[in-house]
């Protein structure tokens, strides 16, 4: 079994457009990964990406367990970015998240009490270099 050298967690989240044009989804993208670049200094990456499918792709790397679920708690009612996140969530219809990495009890339960489809995979062997 390898030696795991990173507590990085990555997100991947599979996304429909909720009825937005391209400008749109475009123009909310780039506003959102800044506000979150700009609020969330643990996480590591944040970036849309297209698919041939015209579904939305969303990568999203954080340092650890811990960071992802700052995330959570700032797009949550009463957290930084709570009008933000109903403002994605009007652009973006979230199918599944697919986490990688190693999460804490804690996380694992603010993403079940979210109620969005989630799948956990857990690391092997591996090293990020952030």
């Amino acid at each position: 079994m390898g030696l795991m050298k990173t507590d990085e967690v990555t997100y991947v989240v599979t996304m429909n457009v909720n009825g937005k044009s391209e400008e749109q989804v475009d123009t909310f993208s780039e506003f959102y990964q800044k506000l979150v670049d700009g609020n969330e200094s643990t996480t590591f990456g944040w970036q849309f990406f297209r698919g041939t499918d015209a579904k939305i792709y969303l990568i999203e790397r954080y340092k650890n367990a811990d960071a992802a679920l700052q995330h959570i708690t700032n797009i949550s009612p009463g957290g930084i970015a709570e009008n933000e996140f109903k403002d994605f969530s009007d652009h973006f219809s979230i199918e599944m998240i697919l986490i990688h990495g190693e999460v804490s009890e804690g996380l694992e339960e603010a993403l079940g009490a979210i109620g969005l489809p989630v799948e956990f995979r857990k690391p092997i062997a591996g090293y990020s270099r952030s």
